[in-house]
């Protein structure tokens, strides 16, 4: 994009504020997670509770654990608490989709969608239990949240599932162009 895609405008505020906006709206706790603790975030709402990758430079499966450890230790989230994860660059999730899918999860820790062929851990709904498993698989040199799917207790939805919800995949759009960014900009402007 050429610049931090948390900080692009759109609509009244920028891409993370309107996650965070959306988020708010449906449940209890947000927490943004930062690269560092340097990194400049735009403003979002206050009652967003901020923190960082605990091992910088490692991207999203430490960007998981450490938002669930958040949850856990500051604000008291137990073992079969969830937390839904999504990207800054979403901003087509609704709270009627976070509902659905928190409604989705049944007994597993980790439900994560399935759609082109493809898990989407970025847009997916983790128990604070996913916590030791995540943690071990960075321990073992992991990266890679969809490998959370292989070793904690998991569902994943079925595309099929996904279009029953929203035929269009919408909510799983992220913007990744200036193009798509354009395009979504427009059509989100008040």
């Amino acid at each position: 994009m050429g610049r931090p895609k948390e900080s692009l405008p759109i609509g009244d505020t920028t891409m993370l504020g309107w996650q965070c906006r959306t988020l708010i709206s449906c449940t209890e706790v947000v927490v943004t997670v930062g690269r560092d603790p340097s990194q400049a975030l735009p403003e979002i709402p206050a009652v967003v509770d901020v923190t960082s990758d605990e091992i910088p430079g490692e991207g999203p499966l430490a960007a998981i654990a450490a938002g669930l450890r958040r949850l856990r230790d500051k604000h008291g989230f137990g073992d079969r608490d969830a937390a839904m994860t999504v990207g800054c660059d979403q901003p087509l999730l609704t709270a009627a989709t976070v509902r659905w899918l928190s409604e989705q999860i049944g007994d597993a820790d980790v439900l994560m969608p399935q759609a082109n062929n493809k898990l989407q851990p970025l847009t997916a709904i983790y128990r604070i239990a996913a916590l030791e498993p995540a943690l071990k698989l960075l321990a073992q040199g992991s990266r890679r949240p969809r490998e959370l799917a292989a070793v904690a207790k998991s569902r994943v939805l079925t595309e099929a599932e996904l279009r029953n919800h929203d035929p269009e995949l919408r909510f799983l759009r992220n913007l990744n162009n200036p193009a798509d960014y354009e395009a979504v900009r427009r059509e989100l402007e008040p």
